[in-house]
């Protein structure tokens, strides 16, 4: 690792530099996404991360914080840093054989940390995403562990692995697919290196990489497709014995279970295609349903010409069996980051659950140069690829300021809410407020990624909880009306504008009222479920 590291130290350096670039105007504007104002004020202990099967945050939540509250800024930085080491852990276990060019090393770290729609998104949620990255560099170091397991035959590098990666999934369940996506790209790098070595196209160049550490090469593709799947299936197991074990003793919130599995009801087939039909719908930036891939142009032109890649490998192979092997690895190199979604038979992802995502990209770039021979063809790429990361690091500073406007809007009319209820001789202190329906927000060319762009005051068309937080986190001690309260206020609206008019605000005996607009079906289902 100290050699790769040395020898790519520019290219490692380059790559980090860039990354903070891309996250620039995240770091210098704080704004809170959905989610963020139940943590940046949490005043006692909550068992929710332990209910969602999350339980390492918790356990990180409760050595590094007080209650789960998060540092601005210090959560964001170090969590890009973290994200940093894990690419760097990736390039060098992935690349050390390969005797990869400095800027071929560059371009592979600095599109696996610069993805919009997968890290953009992820690292938005400061309340988890240093956690997320930490349990990001632990997967990529039980792989390391894992293949040196099997050069060394040590067996407390097996059990290290195990552990690292069952703190990943322990994290995000998603750590399950970068994994398996890290296995299948190293598997594919060294089929590919295996056929030109057969080939006699060029010497088998890891017989003379200085990289190696003196070390002997891992066995054949089966022993580690067997062994690395051992590990996976043994850290799975540990998992959800001690989530079993956890749930017996706090419940469970039915996260994964209620919300994406596809085998739970309704037609088992269709749920099947549709998870399939969905790997597709992301590598290649498909609109579907109102639901659209952001920065998906640069996800799609890299899908596209690892296609070509793939038929161009395919059609140089001799042999069928070179083929059909070279059919499936790139194949399970595209489908490799679904995985999880597979096996829950269900298209609902979203960025953030797509973890695996930049690092397929990486592989894909590493790939479509390495098997570029012309050098035109080659500079051609490399311009392509400079240009497709400047789209990335646009796009990425693009959405977190799209966010920020909606943001500081919300900040405003939080100020004017609360300055007509004081205006009005009101004591919120005394009652709590029932906000009844949503605030619709004004047509602008602002772009949302899952939560990023999400307003407060529109977000589930008027949650409560939401609301009265966020008004926590401006400095206002807010209470959150029950659903006797909701009820009375309702029909208090019947005699009431709604805001910013007069008479939009109204006091009852023990409520006050802020009538938003005409509350929705999907408002009745939030906030007077219970």
């Amino acid at each position: 690792m100290n050699v790769f590291m040395k020898k790519y130290k520019r290219a490692l350096l380059g790559s980090m530099l860039f990354s903070f670039v891309c996250f620039g105007f995240m770091l210098t504007h704080f704004t809170l996404c959905i989610d963020d104002e139940t943590w940046i004020l949490a005043s006692e202990p909550s068992a929710i991360w332990i209910l969602q099967g999350r339980f390492a945050i918790w356990l990180f939540d409760l050595i590094f914080t007080g209650n789960g509250n998060f540092a601005p800024f210090l959560w964001d930085f170090l969590a890009i840093l973290f994200w940093n080491i894990s690419g760097m852990i990736f390039a060098y276990v992935l690349l050390k054989r390969e005797q990869p060019k400095e800027w071929q090393v560059f371009f592979f770290c600095a599109y696996y940390v610069s993805l919009p729609f997968v890290v953009g998104e992820i690292m938005a949620f400061s309340m988890f995403n240093l956690q997320v990255s930490a349990a990001m560099a632990a997967t990529a170091a039980g792989l390391a562990l894992s293949l040196r397991y099997l050069e060394q035959h040590r067996r407390k590098d097996a059990v290290y692995a195990l552990l690292l990666l069952f703190y990943g999934i322990a994290t995000f369940q998603a750590m399950i697919c970068v994994y398996v996506t890290a296995v299948t790209a190293y598997c594919l790098l060294k089929y590919i290196r295996l056929c030109r070595q057969q080939a006699g196209a060029e010497a088998p160049r890891f017989e003379k990489n200085a990289l190696m550490d003196n070390t002997c090469p891992p066995g054949d593709l089966k022993r580690t497709i067997f062994t690395c799947a051992g590990i996976c299936v043994a850290a799975v197991i540990v998992y959800y014995t001690v989530n079993l074990l956890l749930g017996l003793l706090f419940g469970s919130a039915g996260y994964l279970g209620d919300n994406y599995n596809g085998w739970a009801g309704g037609d088992w087939r269709l749920a099947v295609a549709m998870a399939v039909a969905n790997i597709g719908r992301v590598s290649f930036a498909i609109p579907y349903q109102g639901e659209y891939i952001y920065g998906g142009s640069v996800i799609r032109v890299l899908s596209v010409l690892f296609v070509i890649c793939s038929v161009c490998l395919f059609v140089r192979q001799k042999g069928w069996r070179k083929r059909a092997g070279i059919l499936f690895y790139t194949t399970a190199l595209c489908a490799a980051p679904f995985v999880l979604y597979l096996a829950l038979a269900t298209y609902k992802t979203h960025g953030r659950m797509l973890l695996a995502l930049p690092l397929t990209g990486a592989v894909q770039i590493f790939i479509i140069t390495e098997t570029l021979k012309k050098p035109l063809l080659k500079k051609a790429m490399v311009i392509l690829c400079g240009y497709l990361l400047f789209l990335n690091a646009r796009n990425m500073n693009l959405i977190y300021y799209y966010s920020s406007i909606v943001y500081e809007k919300d900040c405003t009319t939080a100020s004017q809410i609360m300055y007509d209820i004081q205006a009005a001789g009101m004591d919120y202190h005394g009652k709590p407020v029932a906000f009844i329906g949503m605030i619709v927000q004004d047509e602008l060319p602002v772009l949302e990624s899952g939560t990023l762009g999400g307003s407060f005051f529109a977000w589930d068309d008027g949650n409560n909880s939401r609301m009265c937080d966020f008004l926590k986190t401006r400095g206002y001690a807010v209470e959150q009306a029950d659903a006797r309260q909701l009820a009375a206020a309702l029909d208090q609206t019947d005699t009431m504008n709604t805001w910013p008019q007069e008479g939009s605000i109204a006091e009852l005996e023990d409520v006050i009222v802020v009538y938003l607009s005409e509350p929705t079906e999907k408002w009745y289902t939030v906030n007077m479920s219970e």
